[in-house]
């Protein structure tokens, strides 16, 4: 227990998600992977972009970003992350990327204005771009982002998604030019997740304020989810600090976990649009529903609601999503055809 008045949390800092490790736990071999990719831009030369893919949680970003950070300090190679979800369109990531690179005079409402101007401004220098959470812009954006920057002789793209599937459905003369490395993220192992844990705690909470024990507990809850499992330590320690400033208790550990589940769900709800939340309250509300009497139960509801149902394609896509965020889980029915079953995930 620590002594009496100071706080569990020393350093809030290693629970932000903006945090990039030094050390890259149980990620050694994708980091090596991406970094020989990467590495002909070191020698002015055009790199092989990468494509990581795997579910949330599993080391994408803070690996990506660690890239970065390391190409800056070894090689002085700009790196620029982009949140593709907060930047949905082609337009929208080049402004992002010109306000980075303080790029003067790119400020025209144009995108091929934008597009020639980062073209002469990186004709003197090398860059490497994250395309975080790439599968959210639409696809005729998508293809646009990709088809254009992956072009680009001194740009390296890493693009990052929860699922390898996105790629194979990107536009042929898209992916001939991209042409990308692929590197899965598999999920973690308990003891894994227990690694990072441990080596968060140890910086970050006051010693003897959270045992060995509890950490594996998350760890278990967590299922292989690193941003889950850390979230869920973070909300433990403002819990037992708010009832006495410790230790950590296992009550305050199963009500973080209980948090961070719904806090996950709304931030990700939060991001998508009116017929993805429609969509996902039905199956809540019908538990074992089939994709077809979804199809109707929607069909329905915006009639009721004086909403403009989306298309059936769009419907389909839209349900694709709701499972890739996690939201739902989907299996085939045990009735002949092409027919899922929908369920919210526990």
């Amino acid at each position: 227990m620590p002594p009496e008045g100071q706080p569990i949390l020393l350093d809030p800092d290693f629970f932000s998600e903006s945090h990039i490790p030094e050390e890259t736990l149980k990620r050694e071999s994708h980091l090596k992977e991406i970094a020989l990719c990467l590495r002909p831009i070191t020698e002015g030369r055009k790199p092989i972009h990468t494509w990581l893919h795997g579910k949330p949680g599993t080391g994408k970003t803070v690996i990506a970003r660690l890239i970065l950070k390391k190409l800056h300090q070894e090689a002085g190679i700009k790196g620029i992350y982009v949140n593709c979800w907060e930047n949905p369109t082609f337009f929208s990531v080049l402004e992002r990327i010109a306000i980075e690179l303080r790029m003067l005079g790119a400020d025209k409402l144009s995108t091929s204005f934008k597009l020639e101007r980062l073209k002469r401004h990186i004709s003197r220098e090398r860059l490497v771009i994250i395309l975080d959470e790439i599968n959210q812009p639409p696809p005729k954006e998508r293809h646009s982002i990709l088809y254009n920057l992956s072009d680009l002789p001194t740009v390296g793209l890493i693009c990052a998604c929860n699922s390898e599937h996105v790629y194979f459905g990107l536009e042929e003369r898209v992916k001939s030019r991209l042409n990308p490395a692929q590197v899965f993220f598999k999920d973690y192992s308990c003891d894994e997740l227990f690694s990072i844990l441990n080596h968060r705690a140890q910086y970050a909470l006051t010693p003897g304020t959270c045992d060995e024990g509890l950490l594996r507990l998350i760890a278990q809850l967590a299922t292989g989810d690193a941003r889950v499992a850390i979230q869920t330590l973070k909300n433990a320690v403002y819990i037992a600090e708010r009832d006495g400033q410790g230790p950590i208790m296992t009550s305050h550990v199963k009500q973080a976990w209980n948090n961070s589940k719904t806090l996950k769900k709304a931030f990700i709800l939060h991001k998508l649009t009116d017929h993805h939340k429609l969509l996902f309250e039905l199956i809540a509300g019908n538990p074992g529903i089939l994709s077809g009497d979804l199809w109707r139960l929607y069909l329905r509801t915006c009639t009721s609601k004086a909403i403009k149902p989306i298309a059936i394609r769009t419907y389909s896509d839209y349900c694709n999503k709701l499972v890739e965020t996690g939201l739902i889980r989907a299996k085939r029915a045990a009735i002949q055809g092409k027919v899922r079953e929908f369920n919210v995930s526990s």
